[in-house]
């Protein structure tokens, strides 16, 4: 995945040159999430079973568009074309995104939730470390095109994974299933009803689309700012995943010290290094602040996934893992394209720095609003969702 990112990213700037095109690309990459996830977190709610069944229909759709994808990137495309074969896997991604989300809490008891998730956030980011720099050696020495093929061939190892994946049976509310609308409003009144979850939710939308919106411009970091073409955009995205490693690695090691307060904190934090991003003007510099990046937002971001699974119930999982998902990647979609289209018109530095700035400040005020109206006593949710389910 990793390698088709970077590889992506860098074809829509060499098309183009434009700050705005790579971040309509990565819109059209993430967006379709947010329509499609949640309908299809009601159908990983109802047919739990077959979660691995639909994680290897959507890598088998996968490897067949990626099949015909790289020869059409081959110097045979325009950015239009691009954007479109984008928004198709965005709509597969939409598919398989709560289906992934919801399979690990189903491979493990919920005393091993924690350390189970903290790994499969090692393996998530050890691929984002070793990703970009297999995908610059093949852009480099090859083309994009190359990087495109590789990515179609890796996902013969996920099918044969799917194959031995067995998973364990969960505690199911025998509640009557209602119309994929009606269980979805169902999902959604969960959230919001839910004390604690709904300000994670609006502290990871935050999050995604300021402090993870920028990290979609690092194309035109990695050329228009430095000059290092793909192997310096190999570099930059190579310390973003090295970053998450140390993240996932301190989060294997228990994270009893989790909270809301901790999440917002360290979101805080990346705030601040989005802005220190955009005012360094040296690239080893800049390097060392992404690595930094990359740890805060992904120990936040995988912190909030094992709140997130260890407060929700067992029974509106994958409704609610697809409203997280429609947050964090939507908001990397609206955030990518937000500052894409600002820069292009006030350019990359100033409005990577107001962002950071932004961010900071909106996690001041969600958190502020939070102390204010949190109740002493747990959340009703689970019980008025069943009632309405």
């Amino acid at each position: 995945m990793w390698v088709y990112r970077v590889a992506l990213g860098w074809l829509a700037w060499e098309l183009t040159r434009s700050e705005f095109w790579v971040g309509v690309v990565a819109f059209t990459q993430f967006a379709p999430a947010v329509l499609f996830g949640p309908i299809f977190g009601v159908l990983a709610d109802r047919f739990d079973p077959a979660g691995g069944v639909a994680a290897d229909q959507h890598d088998e759709h996968a490897v067949t568009w990626r099949s015909w994808h790289s020869p059409t990137a081959c110097g045979k495309t325009d950015i239009y074309v691009l954007a479109l074969l984008a928004m198709m896997q965005g709509i597969l991604d939409g598919a398989h995104m709560p289906v992934r989300m919801a399979l690990v809490p189903n491979l493990v008891t919920r005393a091993q939730l924690q350390s189970a998730l903290a790994t499969n956030s090692i393996s998530f980011n050890l691929s984002r470390f070793i990703g970009p720099a297999i995908a610059g050696l093949l852009i480099a020495s090859l083309g994009v095109a190359a990087a495109f093929a590789f990515n179609a061939l890796s996902y013969v190892a996920i099918l044969a994974a799917l194959v031995v994946v067995r998973l364990r049976p969960t505690s199911r509310g025998s509640a009557p299933r209602g119309d994929v609308w009606h269980e979805l409003k169902a999902g959604v009144r969960y959230v919001w009803r839910h004390a604690d979850i709904r300000p994670l939710l609006a502290i990871i939308a935050a999050a995604s689309v300021l402090g993870r919106g920028p990290l979609e411009l690092l194309p035109a970091y990695a050329d228009a700012i430095f000059g290092r073409g793909s192997g310096g955009l190999a570099i930059l995205t190579s310390a973003v995943g090295g970053g998450a490693i140390v993240a996932g690695l301190i989060l294997a090691r228990g994270a009893a010290w989790l909270r809301l307060e901790v999440v917002a904190g360290g979101i805080i934090c990346g705030g601040l290094l989005i802005a220190a991003l955009g005012i360094s003007d040296l690239f080893w510099l800049s390097v060392c602040i992404v690595v930094a990046l990359g740890c805060t937002l992904s120990l936040c971001g995988v912190g909030s996934q094992i709140l997130l699974q260890s407060l929700v119930d067992d029974d509106v999982r994958g409704r609610v893992s697809s409203l997280w998902g429609m947050v964090a990647f939507g908001g990397v979609a609206l955030g990518g394209l937000l500052i894409g289209s600002l820069s292009s018109l006030f350019g990359l530095r100033e409005v990577t720095v107001v962002t950071g700035l932004v961010c900071t400040v909106q996690i001041v005020v969600i958190m502020l609003r939070y102390r204010r109206t949190r109740p002493h006593a747990g959340s009703a949710a689970h019980t008025d969702a069943q009632q309405e389910d």
